[in-house]
């Protein structure tokens, strides 16, 4: 026997282990793959699956102002998706998409082949459809056992679904960088527009994100952006979707992103007073989840309007007060403002401090301040309800009240330090009185005082003393404002409203608490308190919430040290707050009073506010009559009178005496 039959022989059981053991190793393989198969998971969850969708915050007029969501994702039918943006996904990740079953074993291959070179799992090889069954159904770990799973589950999605479904998933379903899901949502913060208006060029920069959203980002790497485009852009001209025309074209187009990627925080305290309404109505799940479309009260063009008149108002402010002298040691002025309107109480504007990125802290709805002589008007309407007329005297005069917190004795003054004698009620309101308006609180009592506030909203703990006649009762700037927009809708309160409706993404519309109404104050009330305030503005400490051509009524308030100013005032149409001060509580400079440094905010919020709303003057109710007076005595005017002016009452509550020298119509005994 030769050597080389030798050979043979001993070589035949090596053969025979070898084929054992291929054939073991084969078993092995397809009992791995066999149960790989069998843990797959289960694609009827697809037919459940339902993606976290944006939702949507939208003003009065149906005009997107901001959105919320863990994902940013809105999701398109496959017929509305541009055709030059699915031929460039196509194109650039898996040219024989509308061809294979799935998977391409010559791609899988070829990727395992270089990962085993460079011993990494650097390459993909997948197809879409292995890229989507990885986003839905698989983590993104780098293990051969996780590409194995990926195959399987494409092909049996390919089973299942048709090319278009597949493409239609994948593009509604593929992270494509700065929080955005599928293309709707990259379209809308990379290029701020829809897809349906995409350009060519601006496709296949999307189609190009894919591959590696962070690297290829346009707000990142514009350069790194613009040559992954034009490597799209060549592939379609490679896959016949383009013509050469259009490559060069595309590829000249400049770089047009969306500004401040994609829109700037608007409305910023208002937005997120909106979203503690929405979690406490419908729940995390709903709003985050369920691409709800929330309509809500805000006029855009007013809050455009609120957040000018807020910033540079605080501007003025933080230089007034660097010239006084004031330290405050780098600390800048604060400001609120609420705009309101008054027949339904929807909340048309509001600021909630001087930078939201700054501070969430709104000082709208959370700050509980001290309004000061803002809250005088409510002890003014109390007065009326008990049978007060403006032109009932009161006698402005030293006077002193045993202290009931310490010993001794409370001595009200004036902001001026002076005293003005026998006043009517529309004098002691216009100029902000502190004596007259404690003299008149402890004739009235606190308890009607405390009632109409309630009526009118405040819902703050309100002290039954006198302190009440110089607002010294915390609250929010919401609350007083609202109070306010009562007297301007004829004595009918309504409670301040953010939210007008809230649909479900299947068109359903979800139930919203409506705004509570109630019949606060009589109309003949409401109105002869608002024409005194009006007084406040044309006479009095509010001049500079003037406007020419306007009918306002409003309140002016400062409380001690100057460490809050307000202005409250209203048209016939919008009820206005405004508040200024430090978040710890210092003290704004002298000159920092209501008038001089809430007013000229709010008028300058009007101004605009107003742009294009007739002019109109508070229409009066029946119970309502006018009567010539003196001006001095409140009686009515007759040959004595050296000064009458019309004064407005309610019907059967005017004065029914003539003026005589010297009998000024005291009521109070003060």
């Amino acid at each position: 026997m030769d050597s080389r039959q030798l050979t043979m022989r001993q070589r035949r059981p090596l053969l025979f282990w070898s084929m054992g053991a291929f054939a073991t190793a084969t078993g092995v393989i397809l009992g791995q793959l066999f149960a790989m198969y069998q843990g797959l998971p289960a694609l009827e969850r697809l037919e459940e699956y339902r993606p976290n969708v944006v939702t949507r915050i939208l003003d009065r007029n149906g005009d997107v102002y901001h959105e919320l969501y863990r994902e940013k994702r809105f999701w398109v039918e496959y017929d509305t998706i541009p055709q030059h943006l699915k031929d460039a996904i196509v194109a650039v990740e898996d040219d024989q998409f509308f061809a294979h079953k799935g998977v391409r074993l010559s791609s899988i291959l070829r990727a395992l082949l270089t990962d085993i070179r460079q011993m990494s799992m650097a390459q993909g090889g997948s197809t879409i459809t292995q890229q989507l069954a990885k986003v839905l159904f698989l983590t993104p770990e780098k293990k051969i056992s996780r590409k194995i799973r990926e195959a399987l589950l494409a092909i049996e999605l390919e089973k299942r679904y048709t090319k278009e479904e597949i493409l239609e998933l994948y593009c509604n379903q593929i992270f494509l960088g700065s929080g955005s899901y599928g293309v709707e949502a990259a379209s809308r913060i990379y290029f701020g527009k829809s897809i349906q208006e995409l350009t060519l060029a601006e496709s296949a920069m999307l189609a190009g994100l894919p591959k590696a959203p962070n690297r290829y980002s346009p707000f990142k790497n514009p350069e790194a952006a613009l040559r992954r485009r034009n490597i799209v852009l060549r592939r379609m001209l490679e896959e016949g979707k383009i013509t050469e025309e259009e490559e060069l074209a595309a590829e000249g187009a400049l770089l047009r992103l969306a500004e401040n990627g994609g829109g700037a925080q608007l409305a910023g305290h208002y937005v997120e007073l909106v979203r503690v309404q929405l979690l406490k109505n419908f729940g995390s799940a709903s709003l985050y989840q369920d691409g709800l479309q929330v309509t809500t009260t805000l006029d855009m063009r007013m809050q455009a309007a609120a957040e000018k008149a807020v910033a540079e108002g605080l501007a003025v402010i933080n230089e007034q007060e660097k010239k006084a002298g004031v330290r405050h040691d780098g600390a800048l002025a604060q400001a609120g403002l609420v705009a309101i309107e008054v027949s339904s109480g929807d909340v048309l504007a509001m600021v909630g401090g001087a930078d939201f990125n700054t501070s969430e802290f709104n000082h709208a709805t959370q700050a509980l301040r001290q309004p000061g002589s803002a809250f005088k008007p409510f002890i003014y309407l109390a007065a009326l309800e008990k049978g007060y007329h403006p032109a009932s005297v009161v006698v402005d005069s030293p006077v002193s009240f045993p202290r009931t917190d310490s010993p001794g004795f409370w001595k009200p003054r004036n902001y001026s330090n002076k005293f003005y004698g026998p006043v009517t009620l529309r004098k002691a309101l216009e100029n902000s009185l502190n004596v007259s308006t404690v003299k008149l609180l402890h004739d009235i009592g606190e308890g009607p005082v405390i009632n109409v506030a309630r009526r009118l909203g405040v819902e703050a703990p309100l002290p039954a003393d006198l302190s009440l006649a110089l607002g010294s009762a915390e609250m929010t700037l919401m609350e007083l404002t609202a109070a306010y927009a009562t007297l301007a809708n004829k004595g009918l309160y309504t409670s301040p409203s953010i939210i007008k409706s809230v649909v479900d993404s299947e068109g359903a519309i979800l139930d919203t608490a409506p705004p509570r109404v109630t019949e606060a104050v009589r109309p003949e009330v409401a109105y002869v308190l608002s024409n005194m305030l009006k007084g406040v503005v044309e006479n009095g400490t509010g001049q500079r919430a003037q406007i020419p051509g306007r009918h306002i009524a409003g309140k002016t308030g400062t409380t001690n040290d100057n460490r809050d100013a307000w202005f409250i005032g209203y048209t016939a149409d919008i009820a206005v707050g405004v508040w200024v001060g430090f978040d710890d509580n210092r003290s704004l400079s002298s000159r920092q009073t209501g008038g001089r440094a809430a007013a000229p905010i709010w008028a300058a919020f009007m101004k605009e506010a107003l742009r294009g709303i007739p002019s109109r003057d508070f229409p009066p109710p029946v119970a309502v009559v006018a009567r010539l007076i003196d001006r001095e005595t409140g009686l009515l005017a007759n040959q004595w009178c050296q000064d009458s002016v019309t004064e407005l009452f309610v019907a059967g509550m005017e004065p029914k005496e003539s003026c005589m020298p010297a009998t000024p119509n005291v009521m109070n005994g003060f």
